[in-house]
């Protein structure tokens, strides 16, 4: 087979990908629209992370121009989804915090941060209407799905094969390639005080998750255990960082409240009423960021001895773990 035939190969997979992974972005609008619940808001920006690694990997195999487009478009609704989210995040677990909140002098510091919250939210409500027009307005995921499965269509009529040895070969690079990424960050694990560094671990984790997810089907179940490995490093991570939001927050916020009751009325008889509840608040982060950065470290560790990382290197290049059928086409994915 030859060079041309097996990267078309590849290409084919990863139109598939995408087009398992395009349709999805667009089922949540309606939820994130009404901003009712916040999953929808949760779901639609997973969805389009999911597809902008599929992108990552695959956008040669779309037309250059169009796909540059896709991509902003894209890329556009995920940073106003994160926003939001972020904040949903945040609000949800602060009402948690105040209910669990049995000292009076420390509700209305709570409180006071529930607002600015709340209204943060619904400025960013605005945003993500607006690159919700603009994602549908442009017809992004319309003009996606219609490009993609014209190509497919057409590399199934030539009998293209998407599961040639370049496939696996491409696969395996991508997988290396986001593997070593993550681990490059493994001289960080034992300095809690690196918090940047930190936190691009956990985006590294995320990314390898994906494209672990993404050439999943290529292999037997060789990957399912990495992958639930990353995802659980991905979210005690993610736990850290929220903490370390929160820790960096407060005393921004509490500054900027000092400033606006300044100004507003000239002098600042509030933040003694507001600072214990936000003291009570930045101390309970960070406890529960020791806790979460404790627990890190125990499931890493676990990880080297189990010499996870040296086992998904082998899983992804022994032949013997490969899926080479390929899986019959439905009617409805033509």
């Amino acid at each position: 087979m030859s060079e041309e035939s097996n990267n078309r190969g590849y290409c084919l997979f990863g139109l598939e990908a995408l087009r398992q992974r395009a349709p999805v972005v667009a089922q949540h609008s309606a939820g994130v629209r009404a901003a009712e619940d916040i999953e929808a808001v949760h779901q639609m920006r997973v969805a389009t992370r999911r597809l902008r690694a599929a992108f990552a990997l695959f956008a040669d195999c779309l037309p250059g121009r169009d796909a540059r487009r896709w991509q902003k478009d894209i890329r556009r609704i995920t940073r106003a989804l994160g926003a939001a989210r972020d904040t949903d995040v945040q609000f949800e677990w602060l009402k948690g915090f105040l209910t669990a909140t049995t000292d009076p002098a420390l509700l209305p510091g709570i409180n006071r941060l529930l607002l600015r919250l709340h209204q943060q939210r619904q400025r960013q409500q605005a945003d993500v209407i607006k690159a919700l027009d603009r994602l549908e307005a442009d017809r992004t995921i319309d003009e996606l799905n219609e490009a993609l499965r014209a190509a497919v269509v057409q590399a199934r009529l030539e009998q293209i094969e998407a599961r040639a040895p370049e496939v696996y070969d491409r696969a395996a690079e991508a997988i290396a390639l986001r593997l070593e990424e993550f681990l490059a960050y493994d001289v960080f694990v034992h300095q809690p005080e690196r918090v940047a560094e930190l936190h691009a671990m956990r985006i590294a984790a995320k990314r390898l998750r994906y494209t672990l997810e993404i050439f999943a089907e290529l292999y037997t179940d060789e990957l399912k255990k990495p992958i639930k490995a990353v995802k659980e490093i991905q979210e005690l991570l993610g736990g850290l960082h929220d903490c370390d939001v929160w820790i960096d927050f407060v005393p921004r916020f509490a500054a900027e409240e000092h400033a606006r009751t300044f100004e507003y009325f000239g002098t600042d008889t509030v933040m003694p009423r507001l600072w214990p509840g936000l003291a009570a608040l930045r101390a309970d982060r960070q406890r529960a960021r020791r806790q979460f950065y404790r627990d890190f470290v125990k499931f890493w560790e676990r990880a080297q001895t189990d010499e996870l990382w040296a086992q998904l290197r082998q899983a992804i290049t022994r032949p013997e773990n490969r899926v080479t059928h390929q899986p019959p086409a439905s009617s409805s994915s033509a």
